[in-house]
């Protein structure tokens, strides 16, 4: 087949959320079942070209209309890992330094942004980006080139389907198309306000509009609903898409219940050879260990090494991650939260749970690490210099500083009030490291009691006593938890690896697509 994705992120060149993973993993495994698979990203400014291995600037260039405007485009041709890769160029993505909020770097041209927030043309930066792939199809490519598959990641790329069908669409014949919700909260939709505002970007009939809104807003997922095959991330968060009841998609799921869109659930792979605790060439860790072989004297070396030369009182302070408070060198248990700071994700409920906690258990210590909301890095901030000695707070994101955070703890904590997928239970698992996780959406692939633990209701209360349960365990050196350090990693190589996924799951779905359920 030849596949094509539409994502605003990639591992390696343009970087935010998971998003990036699950298409560069999906995307190269694909190519290694031998379908040959094309990517397109934004061109944007902060992207270095020099990360595509074989990258050349092109003489492609499209015309695309957005809000009454018309804008140049430019596509420019890699190969990484035996995908191609093409970047949409644009004067609305080269003036940005990230990829979906306004950072640092962006000041210089966009003096009265405010870091953090969303880039205030996200919907003309989607639209571009989905209507130059169009025109590139059009205009560049044969019968023979024709994509079998579209596969659009996220709402900022939903509206594709309806698009292509809605405008010219000669190249597009026999192609199929599948979008796959990765988040459907309130602050993931891209939603337009309004069918007026939604026409103004997109230029779509106002018929094809008025029958995908949630309220007065319009909203991507529903527009793609009629076009395209639907995906999640994890046959659990499926469940809960489609259920009425569910408060947390801001009005989705009741019109996914209402209107019986059917939404297929496959969970995520992980790609495990690039974090394998046993090459520390590859995990960046600075011991190696194998937690499948309870093989973990790199393990807790990389713990002593983590709280003498970063967490410690007199360490130095790591570049670009502020650190509040430090970690004593003589806690006997570990817990770890690293994930964004979101309310989503359950901060709130962590925090009064970990006061609670610290109060019964005084050998416990806790490492913190995300970046995200200001109100939430300050609670957090704040938390860590109550605590001093306890608690560490390292703000930001660097990928060896926090895969070293997760594998110095015994305890991987996660609390989201919902859950897609989830990936930090997977590196927890490849690192030793048992995952607590709430029971929501996609931590319930966690087996309770044999890869990790689920618990219920999520409430300070609840989480606090499950921590300090286990707390006592460690300390008396249960040697079951041995066992599911053991198990959780084996269990993860068995069943979680991409190949598996994209060949068992999406390469079927792609089939029956095109040629129907045999």
């Amino acid at each position: 087949m030849t596949i094509w994705m539409a994502s605003r992120e990639y591992s390696g060149i343009a970087e935010a959320g998971g998003v990036k993973n699950v298409v560069t993993s999906l995307a190269e495994a694909l190519a290694r079942l031998g379908h040959k698979v094309v990517c397109f990203l934004p061109f944007y400014g902060c992207v270095n070209p020099q990360s595509l291995g074989t990258f050349r600037r092109n003489d492609l260039t499209a015309q695309v209309e957005s809000a009454g405007e018309k804008y140049a485009i430019s596509y420019s041709i890699g190969f990484l890992n035996g995908v191609q890769i093409i970047l949409v160029g644009a004067q609305c993505f080269w003036a940005k330094q990230n990829v979906y909020t306004y950072c640092a770097a962006d000041l210089e041209i966009f003096p009265n942004c405010k870091i953090g927030e969303g880039y205030a043309d996200q919907h003309l930066m989607n639209t571009v980006f989905q209507k130059a792939i169009l025109a590139y199809g059009e205009e560049y490519c044969s019968k023979k080139d024709s994509p079998d598959i579209i596969h659009c990641h996220d709402a900022c790329a939903a509206a594709l389907p309806a698009i292509i069908n809605c405008f010219k669409k000669n190249s597009f014949v026999r192609t199929k198309f599948v979008v796959s919700i990765h988040n459907a909260g309130p602050y993931y939709h891209h939603e337009f306000k309004d069918v007026d505002e939604a026409q103004f970007y997109t230029g779509l009939r106002r018929e094809v509009l008025e029958v995908s809104k949630n309220g007065e807003r319009v909203e991507p997922y529903l527009l793609a609903s009629h076009y395209a095959a639907l995906t999640t991330v994890s046959p659990d968060y499926a469940k809960e898409l489609c259920d009425a009841k569910n408060q947390n998609t801001d009005g989705l799921s009741q019109i996914f219940a209402a209107q019986k869109i059917s939404i297929l659930g496959i969970t995520n792979g992980i790609d495990l050879p690039r974090y394998d605790p046993r090459d520390i060439e590859v995990s960046r860790l600075p011991f190696a260990f194998n937690p499948e072989k309870l093989d973990l004297d790199g393990k807790y070396k990389t713990r002593e090494y983590f709280l003498q030369k970063i967490a410690g009182r007199d360490s130095p302070e790591i570049t670009g991650m502020p650190r509040s408070g430090f970690l004593d060198a003589d806690g006997k248990v570990f817990f770890a939260y690293h994930g964004r700071l979101v309310r989503q994700k359950g901060i709130f409920v962590l925090l009064d749970a970990a006061r609670d906690f610290l109060k019964k258990v005084p050998e416990a210590r806790l490492i913190i690490n995300g970046q995200g909301e200001e109100a939430l890095r300050d609670k957090c901030a704040a938390f860590a210099n109550e605590f001093r000695g306890r608690v560490v707070f390292f703000y930001g994101y660097e990928k060896a500083m926090s895969r070293m955070f997760t594998a110095s703890a015994d305890f991987a904590l996660l609390p989201s009030e919902f859950e897609p997928c989830g990936t930090e239970d997977f590196i927890a698992q490849i690192y030793g490291t048992i995952p607590v996780a709430h029971a929501t959406g996609g931590l319930k692939k966690i087996l309770d009691g044999k890869t990790g633990f689920l618990y219920e209701p999520n409430t300070p209360d609840r989480l606090c006593s499950v921590m300090a349960d286990l707390a006592q365990r460690k300390l008396k050196n249960d040697k079951r938890l041995d066992k599911i350090v053991r198990e959780a990693a084996k269990h993860l190589r068995v069943n979680y690896t991409w190949k598996s996924v994209a060949k068992n799951q999406y390469e079927r779905l792609y089939w029956e697509l095109m040629f129907g359920a045999q």
